[in-house]
């Protein structure tokens, strides 16, 4: 069966990465996989989508029209197709979909926020029923931080409904609705509050 899988976000969030090693993995797996990108290069916090098919027959159109899952990591607005499972990270204002604090979790749970995506590539797997193998997901990771990865893509995988309403409710305001905030029209002039120098910057691409 065709499975579509789309990811949304900007550069710097590991996008390309994420793809990327799904892909590798799927194909030592034995599935014919395509993978498009779209992205500006030119401009750090510009778009960066990714555009996945795998099936064990081969795949005649690589265009992704509509997708079976969507991974939302941004709120810029450049996908423009329709996500039957959408899973976005916390703070991103996209109805129905699965919230999951994807940057934090990478702090809190690995001690840096870029293993986020790894978590975030491990729910993917999750959603496209794919088996968790995990000989061939650590020959499919770059070779650097291997097994922090390897247990990063393992966390998000294990995740259940339960587990990811709860990560949600505790999970400290992430940067999109920092950035809500900071923007607001009540914001105050004078005191507190939040600068844009303030907010986080973007995660940094793993391997």
């Amino acid at each position: 069966m065709t499975t579509r899988i789309a990811l949304d976000g900007v550069g710097g969030q590991g996008v390309r990465v994420i793809a990327g090693i799904m892909g590798n993995l799927l194909a030592r797996m034995g599935k014919q996989v395509t993978i498009l990108f779209d992205y500006d290069s030119s401009v750090r916090g510009s778009m960066s989508d990714a555009f996945l098919i795998f099936d064990d027959e081969p795949i005649a159109n690589p265009v992704v029209e509509e997708a079976d899952i969507m991974l939302k990591l941004a709120d810029k607005g450049h996908m423009r197709i329709h996500g039957h499972k959408i899973v976005a990270d916390l703070g991103l204002d996209v109805p129905g979909a699965e919230q999951i604090p994807f940057a934090s979790l990478g702090s809190q749970q690995f001690g840096k926020e870029l293993f986020g995506n790894m978590i975030a590539l491990g729910r993917l797997l999750r959603l496209a029923e794919i088996e968790f193998d995990e000989t061939a997901i650590r020959e499919s990771l770059p070779r650097r931080f291997v097994d922090e990865n390897l247990a990063a893509i393992r966390f998000g995988y294990d995740l259940e409904p339960d587990d990811i309403a709860r990560l949600a409710a505790e999970a400290p305001p992430s940067r999109f609705q920092m950035n809500a905030a900071a923007t607001a029209p009540d914001r105050r002039a004078v005191g507190g509050g939040l600068d844009a120098s303030d907010l986080p910057v973007e995660v940094a691409e793993t391997g």
